[in-house]
């Protein structure tokens, strides 16, 4: 019985992750919806060039919230 409990920790552990990382995704697609890369500058330069940091900070998150429970 104790193996079944586990099992079940290790269900609602990977859900949790799961769904904290399906939340880290929506607000990263929110990001790169918003008007910071989307038309042209004054400049008449393209917007749509995307930060590293702002890539990196977010595959961090993702990854630490994949992790939980290994």
């Amino acid at each position: 019985m104790n193996y079944i409990h586990q099992l079940r920790q290790n269900i609602e552990l990977r859900n949790s992750a799961i769904a904290h990382a399906q939340v880290s995704i929506n607000r990263m697609m929110a990001h790169l919806a918003s008007e910071k890369f989307t038309g042209t500058d004054s400049d008449g330069d393209r917007k749509d060039w995307i930060s590293t940091g702002d890539v990196v900070r977010f595959l961090q998150d993702l990854r630490s919230e994949l992790q939980v429970g290994e």
